[in-house]
C-alpha cells in the first residue's frame, strides 16, 4: 500500500526559488527549509542524505515555538526575530537535537523541551522539561496539542504536534518520504525495502513491535484533531493540504497499525521479532559493510585509474 494515494493527494511543492528561509504554511505557522542535507545512518543501514526542516509556530502573545531547530544562519535569525520572540525550543524525538545548543546560545532566555530519552543523550544541555501527554503545557494550552507515538520510554518515541489555529499536524520521523534521485543505487534499494516513501520506515515499525496498542491510541488522537495540513520533516514537498487528503494519507502511512485478531496478532508479533533478529539485522549489517566500506574503496580505485 506504499504510495497508494500519491497520485490523488494534494502535496504542496516547495517553491523552486526561495526568496526567504521561511515559508508560510498557514496562519502563524511556517517551515524553515534547510539548504544542506543531514547525513545520518540509521541502525544497520547505509548513510543517507536527509532533507530536513524546522517548524515555527507563533503563539497568541507573539512568542515563537521552534520545532526541530535546524542550523541557525544570520539570515534566518533576522527573519525569525521579525516574527516574534523565540521562547520555546522543542525536540520532537531523540534524533532531532543537533542544533538546539546553537539556538540556546542565540536565545538564552528560551526554554528547552526534551522528547523522551533525549535528556541523558544531551547532558551538555539544560532542559526545562521532558514532554509527555500526561499534562497540557500551560505555555501553549489551547493553541498546540501533542501526543506521544510510542510507549513513553521505548527505543523510538516521537512527540506529534497539532497547531489548533491552522489545523496543522507535524510529524518528524514516524513518517518519511525520501527523494530517490539523490541516492546511490544501493541506497534506493534499501530505502524502498525499508518503506521510507510516504510511510513509516520498516525499522521503526519493527521497533514498535510490542507497543502497537499505544500507537493506535495515539493515531486515534491525531484523527480526532481533524488536521487540514500535514507537515513531514523529511520530504521533497512542503506539506499536504485538505482534511480528506490528510486523513487518506494517514490511513496509508499507518496501515501497518491496523489491528488483527488476537491469534493473528500474536503470530505476527513473533514473526516480526524473529525477522528483526535473524534476517533484518544480518542483512543490513552486510549492506552497511558493502555500502560504507567495500563500495567506496572500489569506486576510489576505479577513479584512480
Amino acid at each position: 500500500m506504499i504510495g497508494r494515494y500519491s497520485l490523488t493527494q494534494n502535496f504542496r511543492p516547495i517553491p523552486s526559488e526561495l526568496k526567504s528561509g521561511l515559508i508560510e504554511v498557514a496562519s502563524n505557522i511556517w517551515t524553515i527549509e534547510a539548504k544542506d542535507y543531514v547525513h545520518y545512518r540509521p541502525p544497520m543501514q547505509p548513510r543517507y542524505p536527509y532533507t530536513h526542516r524546522s517548524v515555527v509556530i507563533r503563539l497568541n502573545d507573539n512568542s515563537l515555538l521552534i520545532l526541530s531547530p535546524i542550523q541557525l544562519t544570520p539570515d534566518i535569525r533576522t527573519e525569525i526575530n521579525a516574527l516574534g520572540v523565540v521562547k520555546y525550543l522543542v525536540s520532537p524525538n531523540h534524533l532531532h537535537h543537533l542544533y538546539m545548543g546553537d539556538w540556546q546560545q542565540a536565545y538564552p532566555k528560551a526554554k528547552l523541551y526534551a522528547s523522551p530519552r533525549l535528556v541523558p543523550k544531551r547532558k551538555d544541555l539544560t532542559f526545562d522539561k521532558t514532554l509527555s501527554t500526561d499534562t497540557f503545557e500551560p505555555e501553549w494550552i489551547d493553541q498546540i496539542e501533542q501526543c506521544v507515538f510510542g510507549s513513553g520510554n521505548g527505543w523510538f518515541d516521537e512527540i506529534v504536534f497539532f497547531h489548533c489555529e491552522s489545523h496543522t499536524v507535524v510529524f518528524t520521523d514516524m513518517i518519511m518520504d525520501f527523494e530517490p534521485t539523490i541516492f546511490s543505487p544501493i541506497s534506493r534499494m534499501t530505502t524502498r525495502w525499508n518503506q521510507m516513501y510516504k510511510n513509516t520506515p520498516f525499522g521503526v515499525q519493527l521497533a514498535h513491535t510490542f507497543d502497537r496498542v499505544s500507537l493506535r491510541d495515539s493515531l486515534k488522537t491525531v484523527r480526532t484533531w481533524k488536521p487540514k495540513h500535514l507537515i513531514v520533516a523529511h520530504s521533497p514537498w512542503l506539506c499536504l493540504d485538505e482534511e480528506e487528503q490528510v486523513a487518506n494519507f494517514l490511513d496509508s502511512a499507518f496501515n501497518w497499525l491496523e489491528p488483527q485478531p488476537f491469534i493473528v496478532e500474536a503470530i505476527m508479533t513473533a514473526t516480526r521479532f524473529s525477522m528483526l533478529l535473524f534476517i533484518v539485522l544480518p542483512i543490513h549489517a552486510l549492506i552497511v559493510l558493502i555500502a560504507d566500506l567495500i563500495y567506496p574503496r572500489l569506486m576510489g580505485q576505479g577513479g584512480s585509474k
